[in-house]
C-alpha cells in the first residue's frame, strides 16, 4: 500500500508540475513574435518549464534528494555507452523504418472508421506544422531547430519521461522492466499519433534501456537528440535536393518479405546478447540504477 501512494503522489506532483508549465508556456504565444521565432520560444518554453524544472523539482518535493544526483545528470557520460547507443542506433534504423511504414499503413476494422478519421486527421495537422517548420533550407533556422527540436527537445523530454516518470517508478519499488516499458507507453501516447504509436514506444523503450545499462540521463538524451536531430538534417538535404525524398524508406519493404528490417532486428538482438554476456550491460558500473536508501538520503540533500 506504501509503494502504491509514494507511486500515486510523485505520479501526481509530476503532472500537476508539468501542467502549470503547459499552463505558463501557453502565454508565451502573446509574446511579439511571428513564424519560426515564436515557435522556438514556445518548444523553448515547454522543454524548460514543462519537463525539466517539474522532472528535478519533483525529485526535491516528493523525496527531498537533490535533483541532478537523482536523475544523475551530475557526470560525464561513458563514451562506451555513447558508441553503444549509436551502433545500436543505426544498425537498427531498417527495423525502425518498417515498423513504422507498418504503423501508417495500419488499417482499423470498418466500425472504427471515425476514430481512424480523427486519427490521420491529428496527425495531418500535425505533419502540416512540422513542415511548416522544417521548410527552410537556410543555415540559421536549420541551426535552431537542430538547436530547439532536435537537442533542447531530446533533454527536455529524457529528463521528464526517463529520469522523473521511469526513475521514480524504479525508485518507488517497480520492476525496471516495467517502469521502462510504462514510460516509454505514456511518452509514445501523450503525442497523440496513434499511427506513430508503436515505434515512437519501441523509440522510448531503447531510450529507458540506454538509461538503465549507463546510469546517466546524458547517454539517452544523445540518442534522442541524435534522432530529433537526424529527421530535422534528412529534411533540409531533402529540400535541398542532396537527398531523395525516399530517403526515409531506407530498408522498408512495402511488398514482399522485409528482409532488410529482419535482417536489421536480428542484428540489433545479437549485438544486444554480445554485450550483455560480455559484462557491458551490466556490471560495472552500468547495472540498474540504485539510489541511496531513504535513512541515507540526508547525505545527498543539496
Amino acid at each position: 500500500m506504501k509503494r502504491f501512494i509514494d507511486i500515486c503522489q510523485f505520479i501526481l506532483v509530476l503532472l500537476g508540475l508539468a501542467l502549470c508549465g503547459l499552463f505558463i508556456t501557453t502565454s508565451l504565444g502573446l509574446l511579439p513574435f511571428h513564424g519560426n521565432a515564436l515557435q522556438w520560444t514556445i518548444f523553448t518554453g515547454q522543454n524548460i518549464l514543462a519537463f525539466i524544472i517539474p522532472a528535478m523539482l519533483m525529485w526535491k518535493i516528493c523525496f527531498k534528494l537533490s535533483p541532478l544526483c537523482a536523475i544523475e545528470a551530475d557526470r560525464f557520460p561513458s563514451m562506451k555507452m555513447i558508441g553503444i547507443a549509436l551502433a545500436i542506433y543505426f544498425i537498427g534504423m531498417p527495423a525502425l523504418n518498417q515498423i513504422v511504414y507498418w504503423n501508417q499503413e495500419l488499417q482499423l476494422p470498418g466500425f472504427l472508421s471515425s476514430f481512424d478519421q480523427w486519427c490521420r486527421d491529428l496527425e495531418r495537422l500535425a505533419e502540416e506544422q512540422t513542415k511548416g517548420l522544417l521548410n527552410s533550407t537556410a543555415f540559421i533556422p536549420t541551426a535552431m531547430n537542430i538547436l530547439v527540436i532536435g537537442v533542447l527537445t531530446g533533454i527536455g523530454e529524457e529528463f521528464f519521461f526517463r529520469g522523473a516518470l521511469q526513475r521514480g517508478l524504479v525508485w518507488c519499488g517497480v520492476n525496471p522492466h516495467t517502469a521502462i516499458w510504462t514510460s516509454a507507453i505514456i511518452f509514445s501516447a501523450v503525442h497523440f499519433q496513434f499511427f506513430g504509436f508503436v515505434p515512437r514506444m519501441l523509440l522510448g523503450a531503447f531510450f529507458g534501456y540506454l538509461y538503465w545499462w549507463g546510469r546517466n540521463i546524458w547517454v539517452n538524451s544523445f540518442a534522442h537528440a541524435l534522432n530529433n536531430s537526424l529527421v530535422i538534417i534528412s529534411t533540409w538535404c531533402i529540400n535541398k535536393g542532396f537527398l531523395s525524398e525516399e530517403f526515409d524508406m531506407l530498408g522498408v519493404s512495402d511488398g514482399g518479405f522485409p528482409t532488410a528490417a529482419v535482417g536489421s532486428a536480428i542484428a540489433v538482438t545479437g549485438i544486444i546478447c554480445y554485450l550483455y554476456h560480455r559484462g557491458l550491460l551490466k556490471g560495472n558500473g552500468i547495472e540498474a540504477p540504485e539510489l541511496p536508501s531513504k535513512s541515507n538520503e540526508n547525505a545527498i540533500e543539496e
